[in-house]
Order: structure tokens, then sequence, then C-alpha cells
């Protein structure tokens, strides 16, 4: 039997090491894979300033976030550099430190050694933790703070020693300069020592003081920043809406949907009630300090986004490691007695299980769910086409651009402030045509970023469009401006009678084209007299019968800027793919367009036929 124990005693360790490792080994696999997202990309531009300039952008800019997370981050990358996976590995070491603090929280409460390795497991693999500790931003770290600051103070009142509450008081201060949301803790525990542990309200007055008093500069940009503060996530949804939205993030993260999501809510939700139940029932005290640690961030965060737009999980994360502990409680308690109680043990094991697995499958392996769009990608081949000459616009502030677009060719942004300005954006596009030999758009359209669509919407009107690449949910486009496209492309002095004409056309390719290919055809058009309709324009590619192959008709602009709008002498761009049958006999095409009534299909006429021919097509094997 000694032997038999001594053996059990032994295999805890190293099940906790192994649990351990798992987790290290999920925060760290592939840490580098997706693209920094905008806010990653926003905390290393404020990072990479000298310190003084840190403190003065949080204070002009009202910035709501604590300067600590970005001189942390400048001390680190000025040792470890700044590529993507050392930005993220500086949030890993304290978020992966929540793992080892969830088991000392449950023995601490008198849990065994099985029920801490529950918890420890949940921890580990724990789709929303592993998410942030792989992001390079503080809320991973928030999570660490949220669990350390009460165990901090809970050791503290548990002996008394001076040592404890020093560590209680830099546990405080730091995580507060951290994330101002911790002060929301500070109130909570305060109620629960009034009410339950009144003698020792003195000692935590002496050390909350002392933390108040060490993040007085703190307190002031605190309340400089958040006085005017409209936030950027959404207002306070109905209720239960919330609270799902919360248990959602809280237990499959961001990347769990579906049923499976739904079986992992119900089983954690189940086990979380029964271990809330089971730690209220062993102990009122450390039941409500549970709960308390679990529904104040919760609660706080719901009042405030009745007014500003803060409703967010990652603002409630200080009660994701509550959550953890009352599920991992909850399963402790459906151990052994009645065979129902391991029935629904499994149960409960089983739906977590499968919510798990899914989550973390799509977060590492679906790229539906990344984390963030593939910029990095986009701006490699950007940096692979360019050539001198070319300018990158961007239409949107996203600092992910910035990273990833460092000494490469020129670039900017329009619309570059707000309220839009159009009249100056469409100047500054005008002026960026004449200077510039190609322009490489990047195109990020978002209401909180109104004016954008004119920006992309001027250049296909006004510049051929040379390429369109798609990279997820972005896409790159390059265009011509006016005076380039114009000198390469073959001219053309082709009169319609609807008072528009045809100044030049260009055929990509203009080799033969493969059956199942495709030939675009870029066009470029004036006003030429009088236009009292709108027409729109086929091109069609016919073989020696006159027998349609293919065709591609649409107005041009297609719809945005009807003709009866356009200037005297303003040049209007449009393209026309047609895409080749794989049937298609190879040999040589005619391609001919022309304008007519969409309603009537009644043909306008162009010199004296109805047609322009553009010339003959070859069409390859």
């Amino acid at each position: 039997m000694r032997g038999t124990a001594a053996g059990h005693r032994r295999a805890i360790p190293v099940a906790a090491l192994a649990l351990l490792g798992a987790g290290f080994f999920l925060r760290v696999w592939r840490i580098a894979l997706p693209s920094l997202r905008g806010d990653e990309a926003f905390s290393w531009m404020i990072a990479r300033q000298d310190p003084g300039s840190i403190l003065r952008f949080i204070w002009e800019a009202r910035e709501p976030h604590s300067p600590l997370p970005f001189l942390w981050m400048k001390v680190w990358i000025g040792w470890a550099g700044d590529g993507e996976f050392a930005l993220r590995f500086h949030s890993l070491f304290l978020t992966f430190l929540i793992l080892p603090l969830v088991g000392w929280w449950l023995r601490s409460l008198g849990c065994d050694r099985a029920m801490a390795m529950a918890g420890m497991a949940l921890a580990s693999i724990h789709p929303y933790l592993v998410w942030q500790s792989q992001d390079a931003r503080q809320y991973g770290t928030l999570a660490f703070f949220g669990v350390a600051e009460p165990a901090a103070l809970l050791q503290a009142l548990r002996t008394g020693r001076k040592r404890d509450w020093v560590i209680f008081i830099l546990m405080g201060t730091l995580g507060a300069y951290y994330h101002y949301n911790l002060i929301i803790l500070f109130a909570l525990q305060g109620l629960w020592i009034v009410a339950f542990r009144p003698r020792l309200l003195w000692p935590w007055g002496v050390a909350q003081g002392a933390i108040l008093v060490l993040f007085l500069p703190g307190a002031i940009l605190a309340g400089h920043a958040l006085a005017s503060y409209s936030g950027t996530a959404q207002r306070a949804p109905a209720l239960l809406d919330g609270l799902y939205s919360i248990v959602r993030a809280f237990t499959v993260g961001t990347t769990g949907d579906g049923l499976a999501a739904a079986v992992a809510i119900a089983g954690w939700t189940l086990a979380a009630g029964i271990g809330a139940w089971r730690s209220i029932r062993t102990s009122r005290e450390e039941g409500l300090w549970l709960i308390g640690h679990l529904a104040a961030p919760i609660a706080a965060t719901f009042l405030v986004a009745r007014s500003r737009s803060v409703f967010a999980p990652h603002y409630m994360i200080t009660a994701l490691p509550f959550w953890i502990l009352l599920a991992a409680i909850g399963m402790g308690e459906l151990r052994g007695g009645k065979p129902w109680r391991w029935g629904v043990l499994s149960l409960c094991s089983l739906g977590i299980g499968i919510g798990f697995v899914q989550s973390l499958v799509h977060y590492y392996a679906d790229p539906r769910y990344a984390k963030s769009p593939p910029i990095r990608e986009l701006t490699a081949e950007l940096h692979r086409k360019a050539q001198p000459g070319d300018y990158a616009l961007i239409t949107f502030p996203d600092p992910s651009f910035t990273y990833y677009h460092r000494d490469a060719i020129p670039w900017g942004m329009l619309p570059a402030i707000q309220p839009f300005q159009r009249a100056e954006t469409l100047a500054a596009l005008e002026r960026l045509a004449s200077q510039y030999q190609r322009i490489w758009l990047i195109p990020i359209h978002l209401p909180m970023w109104p004016g954008s669509e004119e920006v992309e919407r001027w250049l296909r009107l006004h510049a051929e469009l040379q390429e369109e690449l798609a990279f997820g949910p972005l896409r790159l486009l390059a265009f011509r401006p006016e005076a380039r496209a114009l000198a390469e492309m073959r001219p053309a002095t082709a009169r319609w009678a609807d008072g528009i004409e045809l100044v030049a056309f260009r055929l990509e390719p203009e080799s033969a084209v493969p059956r199942g290919g495709s030939l675009r055809v870029s066009t470029a058009w004036r006003r030429w007299g009088e236009v009292r309709e709108e027409h729109s324009v086929f091109v069609h590619l016919l073989d020696e019968t006159g027998r349609l192959i293919a065709q591609d008709d649409h107005p041009v602009g297609r719809g945005s800027y009807p003709s009866m709008a356009w200037s005297r002498g303003e040049i209007l761009f449009e393209h026309f793919d047609l895409k080749i049958p794989e049937h298609v006999a190879p040999g040589r095409y005619r391609l001919v367009i022309g304008r007519y009534n969409w309603e009537t299909l009644i043909r306008i006429p162009v010199e004296t036929s109805d047609h322009l021919e553009l010339g003959i097509v070859e069409v390859g094997p």
C-alpha cells in the first residue's frame, strides 16, 4: 500500500508537468502564423516610440489603456526584436502562469489533487486563453492579474505576514497599471472583507491605500482618458443575449460555433453551476468570493455598456479564471457516489471536449476563423510586384499595414481624416494620379471610416484597373493612372450616336488566349456630345459565322456614374472580362464592341455600323 501511495504521489507532479507542457505547447505552436491584427500592430506602433513619446501619446490622444503594457512591450522588443513571434511571446509569460495559479486556487480551497488537475487541464487547453496568449495585447496578461491579485490578497488575509501583504500591494499596483479594469476587483474585495472579515479591514485598508497612492499617476491618466471615451466595441445587448455571448467566449472562445459549441456551453454551464452550489454549501465566504470575482467584472461591464460601446468579452477577462475554477469544482463534485453522477460527468466532459477540439481546430487550421486577415501575404505580394514610380494607398488607418510595409514604395492613406472631406480627398487622388505611374490600392471599407468607398470608386472610374488580387477578405488592386494607361493602350476614334466615344482600348493577353482562359478588354471613354440617356456596353467574341462565343455586357461605371453626368473631356475607364469556353475550337475569332439600350436591346449606331471591330483574337489549345 505504501508503495502504491508513493507511486501515486510521484504521478501527480508528472501529470501537472504534462498539463503545463501541453498548455505551453498550444500557446507556442503556430504563434507567428497569423498576420498581426490591427490592435496588435497598434501596440507595436506605440511601443516603438521613446518612453516620453509614449506617455505624451497616452495623454494627448486620451488613449483608454494604461501606458504600462506599451512600456513593457518597448523593453521587450528592445531585447527580443519585433517579429510576430517576439511580439506575441511577450504576452505568453504571464498568461501561461494562469495554469499553475488555477491549480493553486483549487488546492487552497480544499479541493483534492484530482480536482486541481482537472482545473489545470481546462485552463491548459482553453481556446480563449490560448487565443489571448498568442495575442500582442494586454488582455491575456489582464486575465493573469485577475486571478493573481485575488490569490495574493487571499494569501495575505490567511497568513497576515508582511511579505504577503507586500506581494498583494505589488500585484494590485501592477495589475491596475496594466489595465484599469482591475479596479473593479478592489471594490468587490472591500465589500467582501467588510461582510466576512471585518477584523482584517484595517490591514487591507492600509494595503489598499498603498496601492491607490502608487496608482495615483495612473488614476490621473485614467480619469483624463475615460471621461470622454465612448468605446469601440458595442453597447450592452439584451441581458440573455449578452450573457450567452460571454458564456460562449468563456467556454469555446471566438472560434467555436454550431452544435459543438452548444454542447460544450451546456456541459460547462452545468458543471460551473454545480461548482457554485458546492462552493456556497461548503463555505459561504469562499463561495461568494469565487462567484463575486466571476460576476463583478461582467456586471460592471454591462452597467457601463449601457451608455458606452464597451461590451466585449476581453474587457471582462478577469472573470474567466473563476469560470474555470467553478467548472473544475463542479466536475469534482460529480465524481463518485451514484452512477448517474458519473454519467453526468462523462456527458459534461465529452461536450466540453468536443467544443474545445472544434474551436482549436478552427483556430489553428481554418482560415475562416483566423484572428486577422492575411495582410502579411498581401504586402509581400505588393513588395514583389512593386516598381519604382509606384505608390501604395490604403483607405483605413490599419496599423498592421504600417507594420508590414516598411522600407518599401511610398504610401499614404485616403481619406486622411474624419469627418470625410470629399473635395479634399478627390483632389489628393488627382495629384497622386498625375505624380505616379501606378497606384496600388488596399481598400478597407468600415462604417467607422466613411469615404473609403469613394476612393475606390474614383480610381475604378479614372484609372485603368490592371489587376485585382484577393487575400481572404482583403483585396489588392493595381491601377494605371490616366496618362500612363492612354500611352500604353491602342488609340481609337469611334463615336457613337449617343454622344459617347471610345478613346483607347487594351487586350490582355495580347497573345493567344487558351481555352478556359479569360480575355480582358480595358477601355477608355469620353463624352463628345449631348447625352440624353444611359446605355450599356457589350463586348462580344464571335466566330466566323457571327455566332456568339463569349461576352461581357454592362454600363461604364457599372451604374455608379451615369454618362449623362460626365464632364466634357473627362476620361472614364471600364474593363470587360470574357471567359473563353473549354469546348471552343482553337482558331481566330472576331472581337466587337458596341452600345445599346438595355431595355429595348436596340444598338446605338457607331459611324456606319451598330458595332465596332476591335480585332482578331487567337484562341489556342
